[in-house]
């Protein structure tokens, strides 16, 4: 594991689709609409840089070695927990077991200098905003959702309420069990929110399991969030 995210290299879902069918049927009663953080409304090449580059890098200065040996070490711990454990999401939890905790604030704010919303995330979210309600629901661990919301103050604005599965509601991913808990906290049916993001399981099937309408967005593929959302909402 060298990218510290998890992705489905399958064929992913795109409109036309029965999905896609499903949303419009179902798009009169749509109130919320949610989005992924990482990947959907900033790159994640600040939290990339974290893992895979920050960190090897301290624990290399930590212990004297070289940075390829860090990150053999490094990687393989995160191997070793895996991304169905909520530490795997927690920098305090792995500045903590490197022995490197006195720095964590000055990685976090490093890497913070590499967040980069998404041009169509923000005209999306601007063309979205007074007429839906807008939230973000995340795996990401609220270390790097505060961080975005400093470097980002239009989301900060924009969005009404934030989960964190990890910091929230201590659990691992995205599981149907999230997206129920956020239709439960904002006392709406499953029918009037659409969820957004880039990740085959955590974002796409797992709230489709939850009940919920949802599509995903594959900037790779020339789909972003204007041409997803066209005649949708």
């Amino acid at each position: 594991m060298i990218r510290r995210r998890v992705r489905l290299s399958c064929e992913k879902i795109f409109l036309p689709s029965p999905l896609s069918q499903n949303v419009l049927r179902n798009r009169s009663r749509i109130s919320v609409v949610s989005f992924d953080l990482d990947g959907t409304l900033v790159t994640r090449e600040y939290v990339d840089y974290f893992w895979l580059d920050l960190v090897p890098r301290l624990y290399a200065e930590k212990y004297g070695v070289e940075l390829e040996e860090a990150k053999r070490k490094v990687f393989a711990s995160y191997e070793e927990i895996g991304s169905r454990d909520t530490r795997w999401y927690m920098p305090s939890y792995w500045f903590r077991r490197f022995g490197i905790e006195e720095h964590l604030e000055m990685a976090l704010r490093e890497a913070a200098e590499r967040i980069k919303p998404y041009e169509d995330a923000l005209e999306t979210v601007e063309k979205l905003s007074g007429k839906y309600t807008l939230v973000i629901s995340t795996s990401a661990a609220r270390d790097f959702v505060n961080l975005v919301l400093e470097r980002v103050p239009f989301y900060r604005y924009s969005f009404k309420s934030i989960f964190s599965s990890s910091s929230d509601f201590g659990l691992a991913g995205k599981p149907p069990a999230f997206f129920r808990k956020i239709l439960e906290l904002l006392n709406i049916d499953s029918s009037e929110m659409l969820h957004i993001g880039d990740d085959e399981e955590n974002d796409l099937k797992n709230a489709l399991e939850a009940g919920i309408n949802a599509v995903l967005v594959e900037r790779n593929k020339g789909h972003d969030l204007r041409v997803l959302l066209d005649g949708i909402i």
